[in-house]
């Protein structure tokens, strides 16, 4: 029996299983690539990837496995903007003596000069090699002569040992330009048995798999051989409102299941979700290291002794954990020895909120880990454990029926709200009896109100206050901006983003860590939001910068729109007019819904002699809007856009 699962996911579909070949022999570039111009599928396109080829194999070398990358890729250059794509690198991965190596790092550079092409090679002293990190090297490279027409080609060899992945690199179909021709094969040994999961928009032309025998370890062996292609693939387009890039283009992703080589190694590693909660008990340790917590006996007696009722509790070993240990800024789902984290006072992610875990317990509360995948890192596959896929952990407790979240990396993510970053579905419960999927769809809104005193003179000159206020997510990233970038440079920003307006003092309140809204108050003139001509003022009512222009500019979208959390914005403002004005014409009211109750914006303007005042309110009441749904989301915000150009007329009474 063949041992692999294949998956296709979102509209990847297998269009043809006939071979059409399209091999490029390394070395040569055919003089139609060297004179192309433009590519016709594709105008815009500076430049176009004509071939991408990888092909992976196990190797079997003094008692180790590696598993081996070849790949050979070549670009056309269009215009001058695509320069840059000369440059490359090849990151490689190192944990002690353990380490990713490349081999033969080879390339040209083709350019038609007089009517023949000339051949520019890829010499030794071009590649440099350097340190990213600890754990990480980069093997960079730039191609010579490279000029608005040239063709590009490199080629290397990736070798990587199983004792440091046990997983095949990721194969990307789609780039961020054009790509003609997209192909991957692998020949897998039937010792090995992956999850192999296909994802992106884009189809397949080609998709076969055949039994083969494959050399591994001095002889041959049953195994398959896969091959994929995708032709002719449009370039992936970045639009704003989404997690990763990654979770959305083109791709063929891996992870190994388990091996059973008789009489040399048989081990399951994360087959299914059950698997992969017992992986991270076990062979993670996360519930040993939960059950040697007694360093933390007097500190959890402490906390509860100052603090009487539960919440109070929480948030005051959160806050301990966020106060004695410093978070280095990377993520894990698990801990090196929280002890020792403990001592040394710093941590990842997984050190700090796993000993936030262990002090929960030890105050006599049912914690538990929880891990996720950030935005920036993708989203889970539900069907199938990818533990590869799982970068952060916070504290979860279910409490009478609640979903209890706590992060002592983020100071101002009060009690049951996880930071923004982690805001992406789902995460999974690490737990002896109850694993399972836990929701991360936040209940708490981003929220942000405004509130506008203005008189305006007859010179169209505006003087007043402004006040914003932030709760929920909208609390979270003002106190955290107003923290790290201090008071000054804050104030900078408000100024950058609304030019017009000339401040003269501002407080601020409630910026410490709470569940309040921060405020922020302004004492401002303005005098580009009013026009005047003559005797008659026109006054743009909307005096921020927020909605200049539709964030949402492309006609269809492919893909979900990911706030993150639902929104609510509401604008209000009272403006006083000069003696002997008279408002002649004001902006009528507007509403429109998104359907199935998905939102909603209205605009009012009253009148009532010499005072105007003007409502905005805006509503998304979910975090995430499916691809069905974008010409509706991106008409609303036209809606939006346009309410906020519109003016009030105000003319002098003769």
């Amino acid at each position: 029996m063949i041992k692999y699962i294949i998956t296709f996911v979102t509209f990847m579909v297998a269009l043809s299983t006939t071979a059409q070949e399209n091999k490029h022999k390394f070395g040569e570039a055919s003089l139609e690539e060297i004179s192309m111009k433009a590519y016709p599928k594709d105008s815009s396109a500076d430049a176009v990837v004509l071939y991408d080829y990888g092909e992976t194999n196990f190797r079997y070398t003094n008692n180790n496995i590696f598993i081996v990358l070849k790949q050979h890729k070549k670009v056309k250059i269009l215009k001058k903007s695509a320069l840059d794509r000369a440059s490359s690198s090849v990151l490689l991965y190192k944990v002690g003596n353990n380490e990713e190596r490349v081999f033969d790092i080879k390339g040209f550079t083709y350019n038609l000069i007089d009517g023949k092409v000339v051949k520019d090679k890829l010499s030794k002293d071009m590649i440099f090699k350097e340190k990213s990190s600890d754990n990480y090297t980069n093997h960079k490279f730039t191609l010579p002569n490279v000029k608005e027409g040239s063709v590009i080609e490199y080629s290397y060899e990736i070798e990587t040992p199983m004792t440091l992945s046990h997983n095949p690199k990721m194969w990307i179909f789609q780039n961020d330009i054009p790509v003609v021709w997209s192909e991957y094969r692998i020949d897998i040994p039937n010792i090995f048995y992956y999850t192999m999961l296909m994802s992106g928009y884009l189809p397949l032309a080609i998709n076969e798999k055949k039994p083969i025998n494959i050399r591994f370890a001095g002889s041959d062996m049953p195994g398959v051989s896969y091959r994929f292609v995708v032709e002719n693939g449009a370039a992936f387009k970045d639009e704003p409102y989404i997690t990763t890039a990654l979770d959305y283009v083109s791709k063929i992703d891996f992870e190994l299941a388990s091996i059973d080589w008789t009489g040399v190694l048989t081990k399951n590693f994360s087959l299914d979700y059950a698997s992969m909660n017992k992986t991270l008990l076990v062979d993670y340790n996360l519930e040993e290291q939960l059950r040697k917590t007694n360093f933390l006996k007097n500190i959890a007696k402490e906390i509860k002794a100052k603090n009487a009722d539960t919440l109070s509790q929480w948030r005051a070993a959160k806050n301990y954990v966020f106060s004695n240990i410093k978070w280095d800024g990377k993520s894990s789902i698990y801990s090196t020895g929280l002890k020792k984290v403990f001592d040394k006072k710093e941590g990842d992610a997984g050190d700090i909120n796993l000993l936030l875990t262990a002090l929960l317990r030890e105050m006599g509360y049912d914690a538990n880990p929880l891990i996720l995948s950030t935005r920036s890192n993708g989203y889970i596959n539900e069907t199938y454990a990818l533990l590869k896929k799982f970068n952060y952990l916070v504290a979860y407790m279910n409490y009478y029926g609640k979903d209890i979240f706590l992060d002592a990396t983020d100071e101002f993510a009060d009690v049951g709200v996880v930071p923004t970053r982690c805001l992406n579905k789902k995460g999974w419960l690490v737990h002896p009896t109850e694993a399972r999927f836990v929701s991360l769809i936040p209940k708490e809104q981003d929220r942000e109100y405004k509130k506008a005193e203005f008189v305006l003179n007859e010179e169209g000159e505006l003087s007043g206050k402004m006040s914003f206020s932030y709760a929920g997510y909208g609390a979270i990233r003002a106190k955290s901006d107003l923290k790290e970038t201090g008071q000054e440079k804050y104030l900078e920003k408000v100024k950058k983003d609304n030019p017009s307006w000339s401040i003269s003092k501002v407080q601020y309140s409630n910026t410490e860590p709470n569940n309040r809204a921060m405020e922020a108050a302004f004492e401002l003139n303005i005098n580009e939001h009013v026009t005047k001509a003559g005797n008659v003022l026109y006054l743009k009512p909307i005096l921020s910068n927020d909605y200049a222009e539709n964030p949402f500019k492309a006609s269809e979208r492919s893909f979900p729109v990911d706030f993150g959390c639902s929104l609510d914005e509401t604008y209000m403002a009272n403006f006083e007019i000069p003696e002997g004005y008279k408002v002649i014409e004001a902006p009528k009211s507007a509403s429109i819904t998104l359907p199935s109750d998905g939102g909603r914006f209205s605009y009012m303007v009253r009148v009532d002699g010499r005072k105007i005042n003007v409502v905005s309110k805006i509503q998304l009441k979910k975090p995430i809007y499916y691809a069905e749904e974008y010409l509706f989301l991106k008409e609303f915000f036209d809606k939006i856009i346009e309410k906020n150009q519109e003016q009030v007329v105000i003319k002098k009474e003769n």
